[in-house]
């Protein structure tokens, strides 16, 4: 299961692939097999790519109770229909296996749903802009939140301050979320609240920024944030159901059936978040699959009642594996480097957790059988995270435990062959490119940039490698994703070429790391990630085929269904 075995065809075995399975392969022996005869729903006159290296191509497919229940050409998928079977002509459309996105964090997209979204900014004064057409809607002493700026996509690139937001506000809280979640702007009033001032001291693994008289600037960094957060009010079980449902309801716009989600971990929220979660899977009412992330330095304990609770096999909502933390990230220059940034010579980022203690973390829960995820941005934390790894299997011996580094996307040189021997899968979110490529080579320089975002480089050497968007840090469309993946340029286009093309991908290894790595990754690749007689129909329809467009045709395809379980669960008008 490999990324690479999705992907080996020339375009010529491609279309000898396309004639066998059409033509050769008769549909009714699968459908036998389930003991199925009538389908429900049957896709016809299309091109769907079933990402399954043995099947890759066929015409139609025809769904009972939830799953595929036979593929192949038209004719031969037509003897499962009844006068009940609702029939899709997709009309020559291309379909696919549903997005499954590898790395989501719900509960922030949920947040941001109902609150001050500041994503698209363009400059500190149109998110001032934002910031006071919201005023008026709230009581004075209330907090304002805010997320998704970027100074890096703004003229003169600078990071707001106090003095900027109390501009803005001075009875109002105001905590502005960076992209990357990484880092906080607050108002004065906020930091009042937060008891920082000019002789608080940086808490352990977290920053205060101040000027050059010591006065905090407004801008924190990781725990530092995290414990500002912490602050403000949470919302109601009816807010955060709503934020939820239209979370996931965009979820759908853009084709995701499934989501492996960090909501849990949130600061002071996500136990009341996951637990609406629960309700609304009580209810039957979630549109998509969610697999939650435990918090990996709750105790053991508290591990096993999460584990139990959720269960691990539920195909709805499920627990997964042990998430945490161990640096910052790029922009925030936060991330672990093994050597300072070149564009802050002083600076190697923040290691959040002590090394050892990890390490024996990572040993005690491996012994109990969980699955473990570790955020790893910069090359110094990616080695020693491959290290507690490496410690975990010295210690308990190997195991199919599918650990994870999520991100990736700074790695040494003498670390890449590691991923593959220890087993461990690269979760990468490639359109993070679009966004760093703005500030990625300053920082690094020009002989740490081959070590970024190696793509190819994990393919070629075996390990296992899923995308997903890490929304709402990045948008959750995937036609971002894929785009970055084969081209690694902007989206307006550039550099020539790509920046280091040579760990760009092909969209077929692009759409196997949206669907079928995701599922390997979550220990779901039997029951979803390829259209497969018996799998789970979750089913994505595009209006173009993206393996034959040209890379910026990729950014304006559309969705025009997605499918889950059999039943249409977004149509698009």
């Amino acid at each position: 299961m490999q990324v690479r075995n999705a992907s080996q065809s020339s375009e010529g075995s491609h279309n000898m692939s396309r004639f066998r399975i059409l033509f050769l392969v008769p549909a009714f022996l699968f459908a036998a097999a389930l003991g199925a005869t009538n389908a429900d729903l049957i896709l016809e006159n299309g091109t769907i790519h079933t990402v399954d290296p043995d099947v890759a191509l066929v015409e139609a497919v025809a769904i009972a109770d939830g799953r595929i229940i036979a593929l192949g050409s038209k004719t031969a998928v037509d003897k499962f229909r009844t006068t009940q079977t609702q029939v899709i002509d997709l009309d020559g459309r291309f379909a696919m296996p549903g997005f499954n996105d590898a790395h989501v964090h719900l509960g922030n997209a949920a947040l941001r749903m109902l609150n001050v979204d500041l994503s698209e900014t363009t400059s500190l004064e149109e998110l001032k802009t934002r910031l006071a057409a919201e005023v008026p809607k709230r009581k004075p002493g209330q907090w304002i939140y805010g997320r998704g700026w970027d100074e890096s996509k703004w003229a003169g690139g600078r990071v707001p301050t106090r003095d900027d937001l109390d501009a803005v506000t001075t009875i109002h809280a105001l905590f502005l979320e960076r992209a990357d979640g990484h880092s906080a702007v607050l108002n004065s009033l906020a930091l009042q609240r937060a008891a920082i001032d000019r002789d608080t001291p940086d808490p352990a693994g977290g920053v205060i920024d101040r000027d050059a008289t010591g006065r905090a600037t407004g801008w924190l960094k990781e725990k530092a944030a995290d414990q500002a957060f912490g602050l403000i009010p949470e919302p109601t079980r009816g807010q955060w159901r709503d934020g939820f449902l239209r979370a996931m309801h965009h979820a759908l716009e853009n084709g995701v059936t499934s989501v492996q989600d960090d909501t849990l971990r949130s600061p002071g929220q996500g136990k009341t978040a996951v637990s609406v979660l629960q309700e609304l899977h009580a209810e039957q009412a979630l549109p998509i699959r969610i697999t939650v992330w435990l918090p990996f330095e709750a105790p053991l304990e508290e591990l096993e009642k999460w584990r139990k609770e959720l269960g691990t096999s539920d195909r709805w909502l499920k627990a997964g594996l042990l998430k945490t933390n161990i640096d910052g990230s790029g922009g925030s220059l936060s991330a672990a480097m093994l050597e300072p940034y070149s564009s802050a010579p002083d600076n190697k980022g923040l290691l959040l957790l002590d090394p050892d203690t990890v390490t024996d973390m990572v040993i005690a829960r491996d012994a109990a059988g969980f699955q473990i995820g570790i955020h790893a941005i910069g090359d110094r934390a990616n080695r020693v995270v491959l290290d507690a790894f490496d410690s975990a299997i010295r210690s308990n011996g190997r195991r199919d435990s599918r650990h994870r580094i999520e991100h990736a996307q700074f790695v040494n040189g003498a670390d890449l062959e590691r991923f593959r021997s220890l087993g461990v899968i690269a979760s990468v979110q490639p359109s993070h490119l679009l966004t760093d490529l703005r500030w990625a080579p300053s920082l690094l320089g020009a002989q740490r940039e081959a070590d970024a975002y190696r793509w190819k480089s994990f393919v070629d050497s075996g390990a296992h490698l899923c995308f997903g968007t890490d929304y709402p840090v990045e948008p959750i469309g995937p036609m971002r994703g894929l785009y970055a993946a084969i081209t690694r340029e902007f989206e307006s286009g550039g550099p020539p070429g790509g920046w280091h093309p040579d760990e760009s991908l092909d969209m077929r290894a692009a759409i196997a790391a949206y669907t079928l790595e995701p599922a390997f990754a979550e220990f779901e690749e039997t029951r979803k990630g390829t259209l497969t007689v018996g799998k789970l129909a979750d089913i994505v329809v595009l209006a173009r085929d993206v393996t034959r467009l040209a890379p910026e045709d990729v950014l304006q395809t559309r969705v025009d269904i997605t499918i889950v379980e059999g039943r249409v669960a977004y149509r698009r008008h």
